[in-house]
This record gives C-alpha cells, structure tokens and sequence, in this order.
C-alpha cells in the first residue's frame, strides 16, 4: 500500500513544565548570572532570533536537573535544544505557525522506499523502519518520512513509501 500525505496534528499535550509556548518568539541568550556547569553562548550566537518548535521534559546530565528543553528553529534555519535558561522570551507567537503535526505512520513501521540508485535514472527498492518526520523547515508541513535502512537513514517522500 503506497502512502499518501497525510499529516495529522499532534494533539499531545505540551509539557505542563514549560514557561514558552509552542510558536513562541524567543532570542537565544546567556544566562546571567553564568551557569559555568552549562557553558554559555558566544556573542556570535546570543541574541539570535528564533522560535519554540518543540519542548520535551527531560533529565540533563550535565547537572542531574529534570526539566523543560526546548526546540529553537532561529531565522537561518538553524535547530536548536536549550534548557529555558538559554532562552528570552521577545513576547508574542510567530504569525505563520503550522500545527504541531505527527506521522501518520508511528515509528517503528516496515516500509519498502525506492531511492535513487548510481545509475542514472534507476532506482533501487530498500526495506527499512520509519524513524521520524523528514522536515526542511519546522515553520512548513512535513515533506516525508525519515526510514533508517541498516545503518543509513533516508529522507523519502510519501509517494516513495510503501507499508509492508
């Protein structure tokens, strides 16, 4: 069965611990005062704009706390996860945030997915397990799957997807 694109909206809660929002507009920064066992930012890289695309509560073991870590997409593109101490708030939620989306396939699915091959023009059939959402940009819809095949992981679209 060839797979169609369908994304649905994740409805998982957002972590009851977080103090950002999804699609919050945050600028990356140092904390003060300095937390010397996280590091800090460099100049280059502290007040880089961004927005909260994802927040998880997880334990850092940097220093055994238990908290929020978020998912920071800045303007070039760039992912981040930063612990909300790294993170100031510029107020406001990006205008053109999608929904929170989720596969339509839960990882762990058997696909077959068809890759280019070093041939021009060929292409070659692989089995593998959906591992994820393939994203180029968290502020669009997903554009496909990311199917870990033996030790490589591939990017395909739906249309090159099909459930075993």
């Amino acid at each position: 069965m060839t797979v169609g694109h369908r994304w649905p909206v994740d409805e998982t809660p957002w972590p009851e611990q977080a103090t950002l929002a999804y699609g919050e507009l945050v600028e990356l920064a140092t904390p003060h005062p300095p937390l010397p066992e996280l590091g800090r930012l460099g100049p280059e890289i502290a007040g880089t704009p961004g927005v909260i695309v994802a927040c998880v509560v997880e334990q850092d073991e940097r220093d055994d706390h238990v908290g929020p870590l978020y998912t920071v997409e800045t303007e070039d593109g760039s992912p981040w996860r930063l612990r909300p101490e790294f993170l100031a708030s510029r107020g406001g939620l990006h205008p053109g945030m999608p929904p929170r989306y989720r596969s339509d396939l839960p990882e762990g699915t058997r696909v077959r997915i068809r890759t280019e091959s070093d041939t021009p023009g060929a292409t070659t059939d692989a089995v593998g397990e959906v591992t994820g959402i393939w994203w180029t940009t968290s502020l669009e819809p997903p554009k496909g799957y990311v199917v870990q095949v033996g030790e490589e992981s591939h990017c395909v679209a739906p249309q090159q997807t099909e459930v075993l």
